[in-house]
């Protein structure tokens, strides 16, 4: 007997992992205006599965492509039994690096010790625009919006930016950077 849970299984591809491990699931293009846009300009696509814990929040999983995307939260879907998940495409491997601070055990002072390499990390890289900082001398600072599978922290330094604003949506990392 035909069913529609059997057709649609029919449109699933085989997604990987980065670790390698293989599942079944459909990427696909999300209709403007059905899902809110959280302000992130790039083309939104998801990620609908019918397993249900085959990827989480964070996870970077390989098209047939061999295209990289971060997955993000998106919740259930209105059909039963499929999962769906928000996709942001790898735009680049940024260097990650943080300020060690340590506290002098006499006099209770936090001081700044050494950078700290927490390794590359892949992530979603976006344009702003720029900014004003200070009326009064009218210098422009680039700031760039970066979406990444990673604990960002304010201050942290990725390549030649330093992390300025730090928020957590859909169980990724939003971050600016200038």
């Amino acid at each position: 007997m035909v069913s529609l849970g059997r057709t649609a299984k029919r449109f699933h591809s085989t997604i990987v992992k980065e670790n390698g491990q293989p599942f079944l699931g459909t990427i696909m293009p999300v209709g403007e205006g059905k899902v809110p846009s959280y302000d992130f300009s790039t083309p939104r696509l998801l990620l609908r599965t019918t397993e249900p814990h085959t990827v989480s929040a964070r996870s970077i999983i390989l098209d047939d492509t061999r295209q990289r995307y971060i997955v993000a939260d998106h919740g259930h879907s209105a059909m039963g039994g499929h999962f769906t998940y928000r996709l942001f495409q790898v735009t680049a491997d940024l260097q990650w690096t943080r300020t060690r601070k340590e506290t002098d055990p006499l006099t209770g002072i936090e001081k700044t010790t050494e950078q700290q390499d927490l390794g590359v990390i892949p992530c979603l890289i976006e344009m702003m625009g720029r900014e004003y900082p200070d009326r009064a001398t009218q210098l422009t600072e680039e700031t760039r919006r970066v979406i990444a599978a990673a604990d960002l922290q304010l201050g942290d330094q990725l390549d030649d930016a330093v992390v300025r604003r730090v928020d957590r949506a859909l169980g990724v990392t939003y971050a600016e950077i200038s």
